[in-house]
């Protein structure tokens, strides 16, 4: 009968042990991602390590295009805001990195994100360092060759990346909103 206290504190721990939140089905893509150094709206340097504790939404683009990439931060930022009306979307981050250094420097990505209201990221660098960061994640970006007023050719994948800054899934430019709200809350 003396056994009886020490086996009970041993039953709630394995209890509790299968309480974790599950493990999401969303598979770690090994081959995209890795270490990084840019600067956020803010000024200040933001890196690889600041993506970690929280599921992100990660998009690649230029503020000046006259297309897709406004097209996709809205529908980024609505997965956001879905997210945040239901009181969910503290630990969602969505991040936009440009490839336009010479235009979206800090202070316009400071300006430029506000409109689509999702509390969303700006990053901006020298183009070595956004080269750098685009090929760790396939990204491909061709600048035209006009003067001024370019344009650019550009993938448009969106990724969503696990609270340890790892890519789980990729998207198109016209991604299923209710998808990435689903994908996200399998990782939240």
């Amino acid at each position: 009968m003396r056994k009886l206290p020490y086996i009970l504190p041993m039953l709630l721990l394995v209890l509790l042990a299968g309480c974790d939140k599950p493990e999401s089905d969303l598979p770690v893509n090994t081959r995209l991602g890795g270490e990084f150094t840019l600067t956020d709206q803010d000024g200040q340097p933001y890196t690889h390590a600041d993506l970690k504790g929280q599921v992100s939404v990660l998009f690649f683009g230029y503020t000046h295009c006259p297309d897709i990439c406004p097209a996709v931060l809205a529908r980024v930022a609505q997965v956001y805001r879905q997210l945040d009306e239901a009181g969910e979307a503290e630990g969602f981050q969505p991040v936009f990195i440009t490839f336009d250094p010479e235009r979206d420097t800090a202070e316009h990505l400071k300006q430029y994100l506000p409109w689509f209201k999702a509390d969303m990221i700006g990053l901006t660098g020298s183009l070595e360092q956004i080269r750098q960061v685009a090929e760790q994640y396939g990204v491909v970006f061709i600048k035209g060759q006009e003067e001024q007023d370019y344009l650019f050719t550009h993938s448009d994948y969106i990724y969503l990346l696990d609270d340890q800054a790892r890519v789980r899934k990729l998207y198109p430019a016209d991604f299923k909103i209710d998808e990435v709200i689903n994908d996200a809350k399998s990782l939240l």
